[in-house]
């Protein structure tokens, strides 16, 4: 069944869904929302299915794997909800034949399939043939509308236990680019400025320097370097959740760290860092220079080597063979945090 917009939408949230999805769209963090909502569905009607997110790279180096997932109660546990994101027509292949089985005859699994193939366009096989199939949903969105990314930015603004006002709600949309992530993330920043029960107002939008870099990596590295363990954790979850590698994630930590060192060496030779941080050759965008002093500041040269270490023994294990790679990789960036976290404190 093919539903597309609003409908799609709210079928996602009122309804239970065939053990076979396929979401598709050009805002990944919409799709994301939709496929928990999806999942939160089916967690309701059976708390005892798992969800449960795979990689390209995890399927690919073990294609079974989503089969395993969803098919039926093993040893080690019940079926699952499995969540898949895949930026190709290959990749949504080989799972799109896991529904072609059920199709001819096959028996359906006992967990659910969903399929995040974002925006992979009409021409789809795929998703073509989600649409017709009687035991799947393809559930197709647009671009982000403004009252959506408005109903986002309250959403974030009240989970954070701060209002905002409507000016700034104004405002923020004007410069935010226009994807859920980069809402959420602007309004998560601007809440941690204006403080638990605080307003979010001009001033704030103004003092945070709101601009409309959008969520991922960066932000969790922010985050991590700041202290901000929760935010790090929600933002590195918006990363992975939109296919990033976690290779991709240490060799941007490990430029951070090399990043501030210079910063320290700079300080250390007698330089200014907020000169330090506006010279060309440092390659920081000028929003984010203050934030990148800031952090130089935070970190001494002992405890950024201490970081570089932890990072390199990371990145050795991430490259082997079989290794719980996004585990390794929140856990370094969780030590991070804490450690920012703990000198903030002093």
């Amino acid at each position: 069944m093919k539903l597309t917009g609003l409908a799609a939408t709210k079928a996602a949230i009122r309804d239970l869904s065939p053990h076979f999805v396929i979401l598709s769209g050009p805002d990944g963090g919409l799709l994301r929302r939709l496929a928990q909502a999806i999942a939160a569905r089916h967690q309701k009607h059976d708390p005892q299915l798992e969800f449960q997110r795979f990689s390209e790279e995890d399927v690919r180096a073990n294609p079974s794997c989503i089969e395993e997932a969803i098919g039926s109660a093993s040893l080690f546990g019940g079926a699952a909800i499995a969540y898949v994101r895949v930026s190709g027509e290959k990749d949504a292949s080989t799972l799109a034949a896991l529904l072609e089985v059920a199709d001819k005859g096959g028996p359906l699994p006992q967990g659910v399939l969903i399929l995040d193939v974002g925006d992979i366009g009409r021409s789809s096989k795929s998703r073509k043939l989600f649409e017709v199939s009687p035991h799947a949903w393809s559930l197709q969105l647009y671009e982000t509308s403004r009252d959506e990314l408005l109903g986002i930015a309250r959403e974030e603004a009240k989970a954070a236990g701060v209002s905002i006002d409507a000016d700034a709600l104004s405002a923020v949309v004007e410069v935010v680019a226009q994807d859920s992530d980069s809402m959420a993330s602007e309004v998560q920043k601007l809440a941690l400025y204006a403080g638990a029960g605080g307003v979010i107002d001009l001033a704030a939008v103004k003092a945070v320097g709101s601009g409309g870099r959008e969520a991922g990596l960066d932000e969790a590295i922010d985050a991590a370097f700041s202290g901000h363990r929760a935010l790090c954790a929600k933002r590195l979850e918006q990363a992975l959740g939109s296919g990033a590698n976690p290779v991709a994630i240490l060799n941007g930590v490990g430029r951070r760290i090399r990043l501030l060192l210079q910063i320290r060496a700079g300080v250390e030779a007698g330089d200014k860092a907020d000169e330090i941080v506006k010279h060309p050759r440092m390659g920081i965008f000028w929003k984010r220079q203050g934030e990148m002093v800031r952090q130089a500041g935070l970190w001494g040269r002992t405890a950024l080597e201490d970081a570089l270490s932890a990072t390199l023994l990371a990145d050795s294990q991430v490259k082997r063979a079989g290794s719980p790679d996004v585990a390794l990789v929140e856990t370094l960036l969780i030590r991070i945090a804490t450690r920012a976290a703990r000198m903030c404190e002093r």
